[in-house]
């Protein structure tokens, strides 16, 4: 499904009304996930004992969602520098959340996973906090569900300035 490219004129086909429950919907999502829901009792021992904090958590996640990642692919995702990635994952490390390993294929990369001994616990926590996105997915047609995706698409496109000159204010 393509992308309409960005309106080179001032000219609305939707109205404030529409951007207005647009901003309130999309705030209240991530005031919800912000906020987010209770953590495994183990994670949160070992951030306690370890002296982790929030700043712990989107890393903690996404390395459990992944499976596994480099600290570098790590550092994109969360849109962080290499050496702030990598001393969180050293914190996470030491608290014996994740575990460090040297890429066989490049000895540069750091790859990291998350420690056996959490993996069923975030497993759960994972799927428990995606299951509202996984509902909403099955709630929509296969043509709305489309219509969703690329919506959010244009929106990851505009936040992170990569939409086609010429754009037009709304």
């Amino acid at each position: 499904m393509g992308v309409n490219p960005a309106p080179r004129s001032r000219v609305s086909k939707f109205s404030d009304n529409d951007l207005k429950q647009l901003v309130w919907l999309v705030r209240s999502v991530f005031a919800t996930l912000k906020r987010g829901g209770a953590v495994p009792p183990a994670f949160k021992e070992a951030f306690e004992r370890s002296s982790l904090g929030p700043r712990h958590g989107p890393a903690l996640a996404m390395i459990a969602s992944e499976g596994e990642l480099s600290v570098s692919d790590l550092a994109e995702i969360l849109g962080l520098s290499l050496s702030t990635t990598s001393l969180l994952v050293g914190e996470l490390s030491r608290a014996g959340l994740v575990e460090r390993a040297e890429d066989e294929h490049d000895r540069r990369r750091t790859i990291v996973r998350l420690s056996e001994e959490y993996r069923p616990e975030a497993e759960a926590w994972l799927r428990e906090r995606l299951d509202p996105f996984r509902r909403t997915l099955q709630r929509l047609t296969p043509a709305q569900r489309a219509a969703f995706l690329e919506g959010w698409r244009i929106l990851a496109e505009e936040l992170s300035g990569d939409a086609s000159e010429g754009r037009g204010d709304c």
